[in-house]
């Protein structure tokens, strides 16, 4: 039905359009926020059909997210609307107390997402899918969402169709200890695996990109890619393991850069280029996305990379 079918929690974010303290920000900005249907978002704009399942609460917030992702072209049949629990939301500090950096403030416990369960989980939907893709957020909400990734995982795993999972430890959703216990549980599942320094440290001790991914592929993915930020990224398998440096971009909000690389990453592994071009995509998305605030404002179209990396004197082919 779709080519890549994602599951997870979309809050509001609302942004503050100033910097310093959120006791003394008046005005915010209002966007559709969610590490999963950012990664839908992204994967229709790089040119493929994308679903996303999840649970919003029946309010204006989650009509407003459901709308969007609509109007994004994502597939929302498979979202439930919830009465009685409430779409999660969170809010963005600017550049303090750390100049060019955010923080972020979630109000999400007892969410409609929360709630997620495995009932939730079509079968014949994921089935029909070429990739399933989930992440470490929607493990860390709730004991009813990992039986729902556990069943995904399960249906996806059956029917020979691909699972990404990234890592994207959340400290402020549960303990490294508790992260570890229950993260370390999927690898084995996973066909790509996407992480970065931070978590890789959390998760297995090791930060360092190319003994971290050694050590995630003897864990059983065939693919891992270790994001690094401002320094680029690094990818390997069994056969080759490549770096590809970051793009010099002006950054304005890197909330949503790295759905914005997992989505492009997908979509090359999809169009079958080579790990190396893929990073290089991947890199090139990830940078478009932080030109703007909001998670998905600046996820670029594959024409919108290309004429990127053509700008910058990359041959793309």
């Amino acid at each position: 039905m779709v080519d890549i079918v994602t599951m997870g929690e979309t809050m509001i974010q609302l942004n503050a359009f100033t910097s310093g303290p959120l006791r003394y920000v008046n005005y915010f900005e209002k966007h559709s926020a969610g590490t999963e249907s950012n990664v839908a978002v992204g994967a229709v704009r790089m040119g493929h059909s994308a679903g996303w399942v999840s649970r919003l609460g029946s309010d204006e917030f989650g009509r407003f997210i459901y709308n969007f992702l609509k109007g994004e072209g994502v597939d929302v049949s498979h979202v439930r609307f919830d009465h009685e629990a409430p779409t999660g939301l969170y809010f963005v500090q600017r550049d303090y107390p750390v100049p060019g950096k955010s923080v972020v403030y979630y109000y999400r416990k007892g969410s409609a997402a929360s709630k997620i369960s495995p009932e939730d989980v079509d079968q014949n939907y994921i089935s029909s899918a070429k990739v399933f893709h989930t992440t470490g957020v929607t493990l860390a909400l709730s004991e009813s969402c990992r039986r729902a990734v556990d069943r995904a995982f399960k249906v996806a795993e059956e029917a020979g169709v691909k699972i990404s999972f990234d890592t994207n430890i959340r400290l402020k959703l549960w303990s490294p200890d508790e992260a570890r216990r229950i993260v370390s549980k999927y690898f084995e599942k996973v066909d790509i695996l996407f992480t970065d320094t931070e978590d890789a440290g959390i998760l297995i001790g090791e930060s360092e990109p190319s003994k971290a991914a050694e050590m995630f592929l003897s864990m059983g993915p065939k693919i891992v890619v270790v994001k690094m930020g401002e320094r680029g990224a690094y990818a390997a398998n069994s056969e080759e393991a490549v770096m590809k440096a970051a793009f010099k971009v002006p950054v304005v909000d890197t909330i949503g850069a790295g759905d914005s690389f997992d989505a492009a990453f997908l979509s090359s592994m999809l169009r079958n280029f080579s790990i190396e071009k893929s990073l290089e995509i991947a890199n090139a998305a990830g940078a478009l996305c932080i030109t703007v605030r909001g998670d998905v404002e600046a996820i670029p179209s594959f024409e919108d990379v290309q004429r990127f990396l053509e700008g910058r004197g990359h041959v793309f082919r």
